[in-house]
């Protein structure tokens, strides 16, 4: 029977949800504490858990910001699994116990005790049960879906011009190709670069003029995709995706080259090619 644990768990989240989850996590904590007042809370004065409860909101806001935008992208790899994500967040839930115990030490002065301070990280990993697993639970449903739906896409046929005329915005220029040889096109300060394939040959051209200028010039053919502000790929050539939003790549059929994909392009390079 294959270890639940070990299955591939793929984190794609934008700055955009990531920062979401960050606020509404806050948001919670801020809340539940405030309302329910649980683990004596009760016990402060009525006028200063308000101010209390908002303060632990925020230490947990502090430390998943610190997380999610600069830890987390250095340690979540393309092999990352349900296992990994669990003892991440355990990892994540910890830290934001240890943070919330100083806090209070500040507010209420007090000696350092060992004993409350794994009594603070305990309670931390209890009370963020709930919106961890929720926040899991979507995301894991998301995965499945977009798998599903991308077991269920049809080929797709692409339509071609018999020839193209790149001139990169650049009158000077004067590049015919058949639109089927062109591997992909990347940019270089105020040159383009149209790499070009003879069956497992590669050849290279360089323009003087833009990308952009370029991608208009092969809009009528839809196999191509503007995957980074920097590159093109035909999708003929593009055999799998691999990585996580953060580091995501596409492997080619031809030696082997992978070709970056930029954050905002990594939801329809997933959809696409996965």
């Amino acid at each position: 029977m294959e270890n639940p644990f070990r299955k591939p768990y793929s984190v794609r989240e934008s700055s955009r949800e990531k920062l979401a989850f960050v606020l509404l996590f806050g948001l919670f904590i801020f809340l539940f504490l405030f309302l329910f007042k649980p683990f004596g809370f009760w016990q402060i004065e009525s006028k200063t858990q308000l101010l209390v409860s908002f303060g632990f909101g925020l230490v947990t806001i502090f430390v998943l910001l610190i997380f999610k935008f600069l830890i987390e992208p250095m340690v979540i790899k393309g092999n990352w699994t349900i296992g990994k994500s669990i003892l991440w967040s355990l990892v994540i839930a910890s830290s934001i116990g240890a943070a919330n115990y100083f806090y209070i030490s500040i507010i209420f002065p007090q000696i350092f005790m060992f004993k409350y301070f794994l009594v603070s990280i305990w309670t931390a990993i209890l009370v963020g049960i709930i919106p961890a697993t929720t926040g899991y639970i979507i995301s894991y449903n998301r995965m499945i879906r977009a798998a599903l739906q991308n077991a269920n896409i049809d080929p797709v046929e692409y339509s071609w011009e018999p020839e193209v005329l790149i001139t990169a915005g650049n009158s000077r220029n004067e590049f015919r190709i058949n639109p089927k040889k062109i591997v992909y096109l990347c940019s270089n300060d105020n040159y383009v670069t149209i790499i070009t394939a003879s069956g497992e040959l590669l050849n290279k051209q360089h323009l003087r003029g833009t990308l952009k200028a370029a991608e208009f010039e092969l809009r009528k053919n839809s196999s191509f995709f503007r995957c980074h502000k920097c590159y093109i790929v035909n999708s003929e050539f593009i055999d799998h995706v691999s990585g996580n939003v953060q580091n995501m790549r596409l492997k080619l059929k031809i030696q082997g080259i992978e070709i970056p994909v930029s954050r905002q392009k990594s939801g329809e390079a997933s959809r696409r090619f996965r």
